[in-house]
Formats: C-alpha cells, structure tokens, sequence
C-alpha cells in the first residue's frame, strides 16, 4: 500500500533550474547496483527534470537526479537517459522491473509504492525517484506537458472502424512534406496515447494520434491530454459494447473528441454516418464532411473496385486510383486528403503519397502463397469491419472460390449473440463459399449462415486456429480467396502463418490482389 503523499515542496524545495540539475557531478550517480555506461548529454528540448516531474505529477521527490530525455514504460525497450514510469497490469507489474531499468541507464523512476517495498531499490542510487499516488496518472500528466511545451499539430483520429489505416496514410502523407510522428501499431490507449506524444520533438509539425476506447470516458480524458488540433471521426458501429452499452453509447463516447475540440479547431466527419454527422453540432471547431454517397466538403463519385483495387473521382472531377481494395478505403482516402489539405500539403503530393503508403500490418492484407491469396484481416474485428470485409472479397473477380475463416467478435456484452448470428446470415448473403469458424464463441455465426441457407456441408466450425489450418489445407485450391478474421485475442494471427509456412516455404505479401487497408 502506497503511505499518503507529502507535499513536494516539503521534500524538494523549490522547482529546481533544470540546466542546473542536468549538470550535476557524476559522483552524485553512483549506484550501489550495476549499470551501463549512460549518456550524460540531455536532449535538446529535454524537460523531464526530477524537480519538474514531481510538481507535474503532483508527486513526492525522494531523490534527486540527473534531467531525462523522454519517458519508456517498458524497460525492454531502452531506458539510457531516459525516464522509466512503473505502470501495473492485469498480466505485469512495472515496478518488478524498477531495478532493471535504472541498471539500463534510466535516469529516473516513477513509482508508485514505497521504496522499501520494491526490491533492490533503496540500494540502487543512480536515478532519481518520483513517488505517485497512480502511476497511470501520472503518465497522462507528463504527456499532457509534453504535448502544451510542442508547437507541433495534433490529428486525432476515432472511430469503431478505420481509425489505424487512416492514421497509418495520413502519417504517411503527412512525412513527404513536414516533420511528422504517428502512433506506432495500434497504441490508442491511455498508454499509446501518451507515449505517441512523447515521441513529439522540437522540429516535429504534425503528429497523428489514434485514440480508441473500451470504457466510457477514455477518449475524453484522452482528448483532454492530446488537444487536438484537427479530429477525424470516421464511423460509429457495435463495438466495445460490454463497456458502452449500446450503440447510443458508442456514438456518445466517439463524440468527446470533437467535443473537446478547441474553437478554430477543423473537425471532419463521415458523413454518410448518421451518428458521426450529428457530432458537427456538438464541437467548438469548424466543420468537413466527406461522403462516398452524396455531395459533401470531400466527396467521392463514380466509385470502382476491381482487381486493382479502387477508384473514384475527388468531389465529382479528379479521378484517383488507389491501390486498395473496398469502398471502405476510399472513405479512408477522403479522410487523409480533407486533413492533409488543412495542414497545407499539395493535393498532387498528397494523392501520390497515399498512393504509395504501405498498408497496415495484417488490416486487409493481402498474402500469396501456392496459388491461395489469404486476406490478413486478423488484427481485430467488430460487425461493421467484419461487413466492409465481406463486401470488399465479394467486390474482387477471383478464378476459384471465396472463403471465410471468421473467429469470435468480443466485448459485445449482451448483443454478442444476436450480432454474431446477423453476421452468419450476411456471409452468406454475401455470396461465400465455404465457412470456417474458429472458437466455441463463434458458433452463432455459423448458425446465422446456415439459418440464412448455406449448406451444411459449407459450413465447418473447429475449435482453434491449429484445427482451421487442418482443416483448410486440404481443402484449398488453386485461385481460392480466403478472408481470415476475429478479434485479436482468437489469435487467427496464427492460422495466416501456418497456411502461409504449409502452402509455400517461399510465401510472400502482396500476390495480385494490391495492398489493403484496415477495417479496424
């Protein structure tokens, strides 16, 4: 149990200079446990004095230190210089690993129980040590700072679909014209937020920010930390209904962030949303609308997808051929070019550049491997991705068959089975033809399909992705199209790779199906 807080006046006096702090002797850093070499240079824009971090937090300084360079969360992954935050989770606790971190180089530490109960760190005297009431808190803090001590534009970007395609174009587009940072992967929580924004340096002029959610309040209090200067709102559909309820709720929490907007902010909306449009009346900032299905600020018409992927004329003039394949992409397409515009990136420099980004890692992704195109859509799913999906395979001309490996869609709470059920029917409907499912929880879906009119004998459902692979290899052929999906902790991440490894030793990406984007 971590003891109540003194003030940190009280221990550390006044804010101390950070330039004075940075120049301690070296012998104030001498620890009692081992420790790499560490670089004694703070980096330019550095503010991460001990002093400073503690009247951040609003925490207590037990001991002073040198001025980190930015701030790790896992002591894996390079603490040299650098400030170490011990976050606890339902798997791990970051302060086993305290004493790791500062033998790593860690300049500092910010914990949040006493001393004596950490292991080995009252002996260690290298670092400088915050104590906090929550940790996690504190993280937000420190990001919170960081971001108002940058002058760089912040993207913020939501939605139950899409969110890390457009954030992985944009950032793409954006990097061909300006300085630019993005969130890595998926980190769209109140750990990725954060640690995206300390990747914020002093040259940086655009950082693109996924925030997500599962609970209601998360992305307000995300929003409140990164402060946005443009928000992009690409879609509202069932998900993380568990933690939100209804789709209502959904809608609800999606609209904190152009809720919290500031005034002369740009907010762009799918308008085709019903939901999504309706948040036009709830923010402070100016207002774009993009559409694939009418006149709006950016607008698609005369939309195609083939074999090459899709195309469409930009508001009705422009023709713009893009390599990725769904009508869902071209959404997508519009969100990048109405933030790129704001951010005054050439229209001719923005639609090559989105062009040539490469897709997200296993969002739609297309993988060839003896004759087979498997479609990577592993990554995650939720009804409305698992439809786009659906309706992006059906749209492709293919000389063999279209298959479906689906698994589990999860945090559905009390909708969980009546959406896995509507999802079966629409597969069929869809015009697939052959059904795999993976995992007791996704039953329905195959009951959905045969309910629906798929045949029996088109409908297979197996307990894991090693019984799907079974199952599947012998069952593919040359020219099939398989689309494998479910929520990331099925881990159908495993089935593409071991059909990839069985088909082909050789398999690679791409095949003649042209990079995808992302559904989530």
């Amino acid at each position: 149990m971590v003891a109540p807080l003194k003030p940190t006046a009280g221990v550390a006096g006044k804010l101390a200079d950070p330039r004075m702090e940075s120049n301690q002797s070296a012998t104030s850093r001498l620890a009692l446990c081992p420790a790499v070499a560490r670089a004694d240079r703070v980096q330019p824009g550095s503010w991460f004095a001990p002093s400073t971090v503690a009247k951040i937090c609003g925490g207590e300084l037990l001991t002073r230190g040198k001025t980190a360079s930015t701030v790790v969360t896992d002591s894996r992954q390079g603490c040299d210089g650098k400030l170490f935050v011990a976050l606890g989770g339902d798997n791990h606790d970051g302060h086993d690993h305290v004493v790791a971190a500062i033998q790593a180089g860690a300049r500092g530490v910010v914990i949040g129980r006493d001393v004596a109960d950490i292991k080995g760190l009252a002996a260690c005297k290298g670092a400088f040590v915050v104590r906090v009431r929550d940790t996690r808190r504190a993280l937000l803090d420190l990001a919170q700072e960081h971001r108002r001590r940058h002058r760089a534009k912040v993207i913020g970007i939501t939605g139950s679909c899409g969110k890390t395609t457009t954030k992985e174009w944009l950032g793409a587009v954006l990097a061909g014209s300006m300085p630019t940072v993005r969130s890595p992967g998926s980190y769209n929580n109140d750990v990725g937020v954060p640690l995206t924004l300390f990747s914020i340096q002093p040259e940086t002029r655009a950082a693109v920010v996924e925030i997500g959610t599962n609970a209601k309040g998360e992305i307000g209090r995300l929003t409140g930390v990164a402060r946005p200067d443009i928000a992009i709102v690409t879609c509202v559909a069932p998900a993380h209904l568990q933690g939100l309820g209804s789709i209502d709720g959904v809608a609800d929490e999606k609209s904190e962030l152009p809720r919290g907007l500031a005034d002369g902010g740009l907010c762009i909306l799918n308008g085709d949303d019903a939901r999504v449009r309706a948040m036009a009346d709830c923010t402070q900032g100016r207002v774009q609308i993009v559409s694939v299905n009418g006149i709006a600020d950016w607008f698609a018409t005369d939309v195609a997808t083939n074999a090459h992927g899709s195309s469409f004329r930009l508001k009705g003039d422009r023709l713009v051929e893009l390599p990725r394949a769904g009508v869902h992409n071209i959404y997508n397409a519009l969100f990048v070019l109405a933030a790129a515009a704001e951010m005054g990136v050439p229209e001719d420099d923005a639609i090559a550049a989105l062009c040539a980004a490469k897709p997200a890692s296993r969002r739609f992704e297309p993988k060839s491997a003896g004759g087979v195109m498997i479609i990577d859509d592993s990554y995650n799913m939720n009804p409305a991705s698992a439809r786009a999906g659906l309706q992006a395979l059906a749209a492709l001309p293919t000389r063999g068959r279209r298959l479906v490996a689906f698994g589990e869609m999860l945090e559905l709470g009390d909708h969980s089975h009546e959406l896995h059920h509507q999802l079966g029917a629409a597969i069929w409907r869809a015009g697939m033809d052959e059904l795999v499912v993976v995992g007791a929880g996704g039953k329905p879906i195959a009951d959905g399909a045969l309910a629906a009119g798929m045949p029996i004998d088109h409908v297979h459902c197996v307990e894991s992705p090693a019984a799907a692979q079974a199952m599947l290899l012998p069952m593919l052929r040359d020219g099939d199209r398989i689309l494998v999906k479910a929520s990331r902790r099925v881990g159908l991440d495993r089935l593409v790779d071991g059909l990839l490894a069985a088909l082909s030793p050789a398999a690679i990406a791409g095949g003649d199906l042209p990079a995808a984007g992302s559904l989530d």
